[in-house]
């Protein structure tokens, strides 16, 4: 069963409709500075949303990377304890999964639980390397 222990969580505006992406990465786009969705595997993730915001400018809750809290994480495979992840990006309504990081992405945390596809796992909200 995934938990979660709050450190700390920001609150910024929704770019967009995120009702559909609580416990999935986000990031904060360049230039509105506003939550969404990432474009690509790729993108610097801000954190885990915490809430599901329904529409553009609403509170979006984000649990950062960094801030080592733990929270539950939407799994975009199976993966299991101590798997370090990074945010899948599969289309812009599948995005933001926790996969296993790759070195090309920056990684979001390790895993302290982990579940099949599409479960929630629970995640350490650290920065980490992935070895090559």
């Amino acid at each position: 069963m995934a938990w979660e222990n709050k450190v700390m969580d920001i609150s910024l505006p929704a770019d967009e409709d995120l009702s559909n992406d609580q416990y999935r990465i986000v990031v904060q786009d360049a230039t509105s500075g506003k939550v969404r969705r990432p474009n690509a595997a790729t993108d610097i993730p801000l954190g885990v949303l915490q809430n599901a915001p329904d529409a553009d400018g609403k509170a979006a809750v984000v649990r950062p990377i960094g801030c080592g809290g733990i929270s539950k994480i939407q799994l975009g495979a199976t993966l299991g304890i101590n798997a370090i992840v990074g945010m899948e990006y599969v289309d812009a309504a599948d995005a933001g999964k926790a996969q296993a990081a790759v070195i090309t992405q920056y990684p979001v945390g390790v895993l302290l639980e982990g579940g099949d596809e599409d479960e929630l796992g629970t995640i350490l909200l650290a920065p980490l390397t992935v070895k090559a």
